[in-house]
This record gives structure tokens, sequence and C-alpha cells, in this order.
């Protein structure tokens, strides 16, 4: 315990805010217009990574409260895909009927990150611009090649979650939804059993050009990176048959500066090929 000025004993685990001014927008073109007025918003959505940042230290001036915008909670299954709402919890999500009908891989990864008591409160969106690397959503959006919507004052524009990660997001911007496309999903696959340590996301679609593999890879430690490898005339019961292969030589490719203290590069390279070997091979199971 420790004994604070302006709240008496509390946890050490908590903090006592000093004054803040509690911004409330009603829809995504007043809370565009509150972040592009305010001299330093910081963001509320579903507040779990909030807290944790309240306790590193953060002393808002500003909250910008996002619960009464209700575009931000909203789940289209539009034709050839998905677009969610930055602010749905990874619980509402993970159980939508529209992504467990069109992306029923990611349902399953979506449902699994987290504890009930985070998934009940955290949002897509606050996952993703946390840009903790620790957090899971980015590396399922990643695999998925999904775009994320941002509403700025001039307009609105789509960037990649590794656009996140480069910090090109425009100043002030806000994250509305996730656009995912599922019309040519065939197969998609989150392995988590190395985790802290590796994890990774698979998906498989059809394009014009055949079957395209993406993987991407993170750990708690490292950013997410995403690999591209074209399977062209490949069918995918093939792809089951050639797993250990198309693992093997995907993760080749793995750059060289996916490494830290406790994961290097090489075994990075071997343990992922094993963990991706296994996804592929279960292809058959869908």
């Amino acid at each position: 315990m420790q004994l604070v000025a302006s709240a008496g004993l509390v946890p050490t685990s908590a903090r006592s805010l000093p004054r803040l001014a509690l911004l409330q927008p009603h829809d995504v073109a007043e809370a565009v217009a509150v972040l592009a007025e305010a001299e330093d918003p910081i963001v509320l959505a579903g507040g779990t990574d909030l807290v944790a940042r309240f306790n590193e230290g953060l002393q808002p001036r500003e909250l910008v409260d996002l619960s009464r915008l209700a575009e931000l909670r909203s789940i289209e299954g539009a034709s050839g895909g998905l677009r969610i709402g930055a602010g749905v919890a990874h619980g509402v999500g993970s159980t939508h009927a529209a992504v467990v009908e069109r992306a029923p891989g990611f349902a399953r990864a979506w449902a699994r990150i987290a504890n009930p008591r985070i998934r009940f409160r955290a949002t897509l969106g606050g996952n993703v611009m946390a840009r903790r690397v620790r957090y899971e959503c980015s590396l399922l959006l990643t695999a998925l090649q999904a775009q994320l919507e941002f509403a700025m004052p001039a307009g609105r524009t789509a960037m990649s979650p590794q656009d996140v990660w480069a910090g090109r997001v425009p100043a002030r911007s806000l994250l509305t939804a996730a656009s995912i496309e599922t019309s040519g999903l065939v197969f998609f696959r989150y392995e988590r059993s190395l985790r802290p340590l590796m994890t990774l996301a698979v998906a498989l679609r059809q394009t014009d050009a055949g079957l395209l593999l993406s993987c991407a890879v993170a750990s708690e430690f490292l950013q997410p990176v995403l690999i591209d490898q074209p399977l062209p005339g490949m069918r995918p019961d093939q792809i089951a048959r050639n797993a250990k292969a198309i693992a093997r030589d995907l993760f080749a490719r793995l750059p060289a500066g996916f490494a830290d203290p406790v994961l290097s590069n090489p075994y990075a390279r071997t343990a992922g090929a094993v963990l991706l070997a296994r996804q592929l091979e279960s292809i058959a199971d869908d």
C-alpha cells in the first residue's frame, strides 16, 4: 500500500490521476473533430490497456471516450468479406454469426486470445493500436492481410497492420474498422503452443494466380513478420502431402533480424517450420 495525498491509501498497483477533461463524441465525425482539436488526447475504448498505461505512469489531460460510437461496434458480412468495427470486443466478435460463418478459423483463433475478463472488455481496435507485441489481434489480421480503416479530417484511408507498426498512421486519426477479404479464404489457423517464444497465424487463400500461403510470425517480444508464398498449380490436398517441404521453404525466408536474447533465428526457423507443417497437414480436416 502507498499513501497518496489526493486519494489516500491505495494499492501500489494503482495510481492517482490528476484532473482531466472527459470528452464523449456521439459519432465518428465528432470524434475525429475532437481528436484534431484537443491538446493531447488519449482514446478510451475497452480500457484494459489504458489501465496498464496508467500504472506505467500515463497522466492524460484529455480522455476521448468512444463508448457512444455505435459505428465502431458493428460487424458487417458484406459480399466477399467482413467489416469489423474497431470497438468490437473480442468475446463479441469471435462469436458473431457473420465471423463464424465467413472465417471460422479466425473466429476460433480470436476466441483463444487473452482471458475471459479481457475478452469481455478489450476491443479489436484497442488491441491493434496499443502496439504491444504480446497482443495478438495484430498477428491474426496480418496473416489475413486485413485492411485497417482510419478516419481523419481529410477523409478516410486504409492501411495494413504493418503500417501501424511502422508508425505510418496519420497523427490523430481514428481506427474505425478492419476489413477482411474472405471470399477466397480456404484455410486459417493460429498456432500458439510455443508462446511466449513464438506464435504464428496461417492463411491460405485462392487468388487469380493460384493458391497463396501467408504466414505471420511473432512472439511476446518481437512484432509480427509476414511471409507470403505463392503455390501456383497446387491443390489444397497436395499442400497437406507436401507440408514439411512447403514449411521449410517458407521459413528459410524468415528475416535474419527475427531474434532476441531468448530466441535465436536458427531456432525460430526450425521451430516455425515444424509448427507450420503441423497446421498445413491439418488442411484435410477442414
